[in-house]
This record gives C-alpha cells, sequence and structure tokens, in this order.
C-alpha cells in the first residue's frame, strides 16, 4: 500500500511540474513575429585582453575561502585556488592557470551582470556600477572587506582600463605584484 501512495504521489508531482512547465512556456513567446529567435545582444570587453586581467581576479578575488568556492555566482579559477574539473591532475598550487580557466572566468565577470556590463560598455553607466568594482572598493557591501583601495589601486585600474577598451597592462602587473 505504501509503495502504491508512493508512486501515486510521485505521479501527481510529475503530472504537476509537467502542467506548471508548460502553462509557462505557453507564456513565454521565444519567437519573434517573423519567425525569428529573440537574442539579447550582450556588450562585453575585449576577451583576450582578459588574460592580463584574470590574474587580477585570482589573485585578488579567488582564494578558496572567496570566490574560489563552487558556491558562489562570481566564480574564480586559477592555479592557486579552485580548478576547472579535468582530466589532467591538475590541482591548487601544482600548475598555471589553464586557459580553459580564464575562459570560463571571463565569463563569470562577464555573466554576473551582463545587462549592466552592456550599459557600462555603451558608455550609459561607468565601471564602478559593476558589482565587480563595486563590491571590492566597498561601495556596496562586501562579505569579504576591501580588495582594492578606495582610490588609485592598481587593480581597479587594471580593470577599469580594460572595461574602456584602454589596457593598462603596467596596472595590472603591479595589482598582482603588489598583493
Amino acid at each position: 500500500m505504501k509503495r502504491l501512495l508512493g508512486a501515486v504521489l510521485a505521479a501527481a508531482a510529475i503530472g504537476a511540474l509537467v502542467s506548471i512547465m508548460s502553462s509557462t512556456s505557453a507564456c513565454i513567446d521565444f519567437n519573434e513575429p517573423d519567425g525569428g529567435v529573440r537574442a539579447t545582444t550582450i556588450l562585453a570587453p575585449d576577451q583576450t585582453a582578459f588574460q592580463t586581467v584574470s590574474p587580477v581576479f585570482e589573485r585578488r578575488c579567488g582564494t578558496l575561502d572567496c570566490h574560489g568556492q563552487e558556491g558562489r555566482p562570481l566564480r574564480i579559477y586559477s592555479g592557486l585556488g579552485l580548478r576547472l574539473p579535468n582530466d589532467a591532475g591538475n590541482f591548487p598550487g601544482t600548475t598555471a592557470t589553464t586557459p580553459d580557466e580564464i575562459t570560463t572566468n571571463y565569463r563569470t565577470v562577464i555573466g554576473l551582470e551582463p545587462e549592466e556590463m552592456t550599459r557600462v560598455i555603451a558608455g550609459e553607466d561607468v565601471p564602478r556600477d559593476l558589482l565587480i568594482l563595486k563590491k571590492p572598493l566597498m561601495l556596496e557591501a562586501h562579505k569579504g572587506g576591501p580588495a582594492f583601495a578606495p582610490s588609485g589601486d592598481p587593480g581597479e585600474t587594471c580593470i577599469t582600463s580594460w572595461i574602456d577598451n584602454a589596457l593598462d597592462k603596467n596596472a595590472c602587473n603591479q595589482a598582482v605584484a603588489g598583493f
């Protein structure tokens, strides 16, 4: 009897889920009137230049007790912290950050606030409107405390210059070396 009751409850739960999913998708029009698929264009800073910026995030934000954790929305991978799952045996402290980890970091940084990033790149907002700068500068509450000095920090200069498409490699190198 318990088994039958469990099966009935499971079937009811699956039926309810299917009903919710179908009613939800009926409310969302995934296609444009002309039959094309709707898409949102996200503007983002240069991905190639991010190779110079990623070490700033890795050193200042990517420790295992901060954004080098699996459950964080801003998740940073690095040779010294959280590693992407791999078959190469890459563990923290064993090898340099891999190109795949840098690419994943880029996508994570852009994907944290894609609409706000688009507004910043379009010149409608300023880089300090992004969480990737507001939190480490303590312009918004940050559990980890300040990761950048309030003024003139090379980490902020590095990230801002990358967003502004005028990468300051010297600031990026200082931000990593001085931390």
